[in-house]
């Protein structure tokens, strides 16, 4: 089961979320927010669904059918109808609501389990334990090996980056030397996926994403 939390979407999600504390979020919700639509538009860049140019998001064609994932779907036609919307303006719309969906999706994939409350809210807990202790070896061995080759595992990292979440989790390292080495896996993403490839512009929007959380630190509740 731990396999199959396939986006980085979710994986992001499970990494920003400490499971020994009810699954309590280790960052800001405003922040996760706009690391969470970084993270779709990642996915659908994996997917080979959409691609960026000139700083707008573009479909691949009319790429809005079965995606298997109805948030990626939703994303797809967010980018149709607003035709070619600004990546900055993308990460920022909080009518997303991708923090929410995310939770949604995962419920119902079985990854979470809802307990109702009546006055205080739900709590959540993973179905699975192994699951976020899983993703967090993936990604600690990607930390520890600079010859690994996976592009999943890079776009994810350079979301753990931007969102500085390396500081909140407990690494073999200190927070300055997993800055270093995630800055370093960043910028190697276009010489790894070649400067032709849709994917050479993870490191674009990993800096947008911290950019854009910059902003929420002077922004009013």
């Amino acid at each position: 089961m731990t396999r199959d939390v396939a986006s980085i979407r979710d994986q992001l999600w499970l990494l920003a979320h400490d499971e020994t504390r009810d699954l309590r979020p280790r960052l800001d919700v405003r922040a996760l927010n706009v690391g969470l639509a970084g993270a779709a538009i990642v996915d659908l860049l994996l997917q080979d669904r959409v691609h960026l140019r000139d700083g707008r998001v573009r479909l691949h064609g009319y790429q809005t059918g079965p995606t298997g994932d109805p948030i990626a779907a939703a994303v797809l036609i967010t980018i149709r109808d607003r035709h070619e919307p600004r990546l900055a303006d993308l990460l920022r719309d909080p009518t997303l609501h991708l923090y929410d969906r995310t939770v949604a999706a995962m419920i119902a994939a079985g990854t979470l389990v809802e307990h109702r409350r009546l006055l205080r809210g739900s709590r959540y807990r993973l179905a699975d334990d192994a699951i976020t202790s899983w993703i967090r070896s993936q990604f600690i061995r990607r930390l520890y090996k600079t010859d690994v080759r996976d592009n999943a595992l890079d776009g994810l990292c350079a979301l753990v980056w931007a969102l500085n979440l390396h500081s909140t989790l407990l690494l073999p390292y200190s927070t300055a030397e997993a800055e270093a080495i995630l800055r370093t896996i960043t910028d190697q993403i276009p010489a790894r996926a070649g400067t032709l490839s849709r994917l050479a512009v993870i490191p674009h929007i990993a800096g947008l994403v911290r950019y854009a959380i910059g902003d929420l630190a002077t922004a009013p509740f």
